[in-house]
């Protein structure tokens, strides 16, 4: 007579899923001044670079400049945004159409021409601009003109003001640019995922936020938390990095938690919560399962040599499960629907009295697996 010993299995192992939502921004005034000539320098809310191209030079006159073009020909400055900016805020000085030329201001917006429609502010020092039919800014005739506050509410990368000489040989014009920001430019930008299942004793990880913004006082971290709708009330743990482990503690299996990226002020090494300008990325959902398990069990243990007997296997985790077993006749794998399924162990013929045992070798349910 052979008696059944029964060896039960527990495994787990990753498997995958992601959601992504938007990150909410409040633009600000257009405030922020650019003044220098060349080169890349972080401006409030973006990095802008600045290039000039034919007469292009400085100086600053009835509030406008730092930039100077046309004063002995053509010339333009480019300004080059990263990240991409709401638009701009521009002055001009001096534009002229009188007996010695004409010239007209060009505005180029992300590569294309940008006619503009509403014009700028007098600003008491010359006779005011004009929009010509084409969208550049001119002098009235017989004038020298100039004009504050044209702006252009356009997600711009780039923008290029241009002097065109029309005729004869002007003296230039003198133009002013300013930034239009969010009133808090810190960004704690994206995370490009779905939805995702990890197993017990498995971390759980995300790719790093992309096209964040940090201004001098920021640092970027990552939370995971239980409450889309307290985020800050809800925090389990805060990490520098997008990976976060089960802590049973805190933490229940099968329920959706979330991760995501947070920017703020340096508190110490961490983000201040308390931050006026805190900002919080889309999140990622992310549920921890259970590791599989099964057990077995036999109405009847003892085996005579050359009969078989029927084994029930209990399983625990999230169907469908395939297990893989081995008895005497060798090793076997077989899938179950439900929580319960039963298979035939049989012993050879002329087996001799003793124990032999039925053992799970591996274990996969709908989430997690081991091999």
């Amino acid at each position: 007579m052979k008696h059944l010993i029964f060896s039960s299995l527990q495994f787990g192992v990753l498997t995958a899923l992601f959601v992504c939502l938007s990150p909410w921004q409040a633009w600000g005034q257009c405030s922020t001044q650019v003044t220098h000539s060349s080169g890349t320098q972080l401006v409030g809310c973006t990095n802008v670079t600045v290039t000039s191209q034919g007469s292009a030079g400085n100086v600053t006159l009835c509030g406008k400049g730092p930039y100077l073009i046309g004063n002995l020909g053509p010339g333009s400055y480019t300004f080059n945004f990263s990240p991409a900016i709401s638009g701009v805020r521009v002055g001009v000085y001096a534009i002229n159409n009188d007996v010695l030329g004409a010239e007209e201001i060009a505005f180029t917006v992300n590569g294309s021409f940008y006619p503009v429609i509403n014009p700028g502010v007098p600003d008491g020092c010359l006779s005011p601009a004009v929009i010509s039919p084409s969208g550049t800014i001119q002098a009235c005739s017989g004038c020298a003109s100039s004009w504050d506050d044209i702006v252009i509410t356009e997600t711009m990368s780039s923008i290029k003001v241009e002097d065109v000489y029309i005729s004869g040989s002007p003296s230039g014009v003198v133009f002013s640019l300013y930034l239009c920001c969010p009133s808090c430019p810190t960004d704690a930008g994206e995370i490009t995922a779905n939805p995702f299942n990890v197993c017990v004793g498995i971390t759980g990880n995300v790719l790093p936020a992309t096209q964040t913004f940090l201004d001098n006082n920021d640092i970027l971290q990552y939370i995971l938390f239980s409450n889309p709708a307290d985020t800050l009330g809800s925090i389990l743990a805060t990490s520098n990095t997008p990976s976060f482990t089960f802590n049973p503690a805190t933490m229940q299996t099968g329920v959706t938690y979330y991760i995501a990226a947070i920017a703020g002020n340096n508190a110490g090494g961490n983000v201040d919560l308390n931050d006026p300008c805190l900002d919080i990325s889309n999140a990622i959902q992310v549920t921890w399962r259970p590791l599989p398990t099964v057990t077995f069990s036999a109405t009847n243990p003892n085996v005579c040599a050359g009969a078989c007997t029927t084994v029930t296997a209990n399983f625990m985790g999230t169907a469908p499960f395939t297990l893989t077993y081995t008895t005497p006749a060798g090793t076997a794998m077989q899938t179950f629907s439900g929580n319960t399924g039963t298979f035939q162990v049989c012993t050879a013929a002329g087996a001799p009295p003793g124990s032999f045992s039925v053992e799970a070798t591996a274990l996969m349910d709908a989430f997690c697996t081991c091999n």
